[in-house]
């Protein structure tokens, strides 16, 4: 028994290596981050327009659902795209703020702020970023991930608790 445990003590040391680099930890999830072409359904305190821009911008408790995914946060600004006519405008940008709590079947997550490109199809959340997936947890001080590839990356102090059982 006094044999096993130091092999298992390094077999969980070299699992948990790649978290403790300071380049970031390469991490893989599906297409449940990623913000598709249904109904954005948007609760808020507050709403106001700029008409010059065209920017929408949600304060105080707000609450985004699409389909499974739920994010709450103190802010969210929603961006268009240019050049699309009036009634059918595009998002191009979701920029949420405040404390921001994203919620699918398949993780949780929580940041400062999260910002999410349609267009390139990009995620980026920073300031204490927390990956709950399953039973693993995984932070850091930013995550960027390709929507389309499913593929992401935890950067800065990065720590994790891996479930080996």
């Amino acid at each position: 028994m006094s044999r096993l445990v130091p092999g298992l003590i390094l077999a969980l040391f070299a699992l948990a290596a790649p978290a403790l680099a300071q380049d970031g930890v390469p991490i893989s999830f599906g297409q449940s981050l990623r913000l598709d072409g249904s109904a954005l359904e948007v609760t808020a305190d507050t709403l106001q327009v700029d008409q010059t821009t065209g920017a929408s911008e949600f304060s105080g408790n707000v609450l985004a659902v699409q389909g499974d995914m739920r994010i709450a946060a103190g802010a969210l600004r929603l961006e268009y795209a240019p050049g699309n006519s009036e009634g059918s405008q595009r998002i191009s940008r979701l920029i949420a703020s405040g404390g921001v709590t994203m919620v699918t079947p398949a993780e949780a997550m929580e940041a400062d702020q999260a910002v999410w490109s349609l267009d390139a199809q990009t995620l980026e959340m920073t300031g204490n970023v927390m990956l709950l997936q399953g039973q693993n947890m995984l932070s850091g001080q930013r995550f960027v991930a390709d929507l389309r590839s499913g593929a992401g990356r935890m950067v800065g102090r990065v720590r994790t608790t891996i479930r080996t059982d």
